[in-house]
């Protein structure tokens, strides 16, 4: 109970969370389920976690928040997080598609340009015309 108390679990926790988002973060850039803007978005926050949790050192918290007001402070954090991160990833996978979809479109004009030159060549009517 002395360990929550001092402040140090607050510490160990915050520090133990930038670490794991770090950890998630790269894993998601090498599984490509978010782009490099979110990643490094990610890890300057994972970071920030990280440093907070070496060099803030809470007193005398348990003066103005019990344990249990802690408890669910943190369980909105991590929700916060994970809604976060989950949104990112979301984001991330719809502007992938976009961007597919563009070039789909891209390529099929460019096809279509083409069967339309091969129609007029062979009707010798004026692309514009079609």
């Amino acid at each position: 109970m002395d360990f929550i108390v001092s402040g140090d679990f607050i510490r160990v926790i915050l520090a133990v969370t930038g670490v794991a988002m770090l950890v998630f973060t790269v894993m998601s850039l090498a599984r490509r389920m978010m782009n490099e803007t979110f990643c490094l978005a990610w890890s300057v926050l994972s970071l920030a976690l990280i440093l907070a949790g070496i060099l803030v050192h809470p007193t005398h918290w348990t003066e103005n928040i019990s344990i249990w007001g802690l408890v669910i402070i943190f369980i909105i954090f991590f929700g916060l997080l994970y809604a976060g991160f989950f949104v990112s990833t979301e984001i991330s996978k719809l502007a992938r598609q976009n961007q597919e979809l563009a070039i789909q479109v891209s390529l099929l004009n460019e096809e279509n340009m083409r069967l339309l030159k091969r129609v007029s060549q062979m009707a010798d009517v004026d692309v514009r015309d079609i």
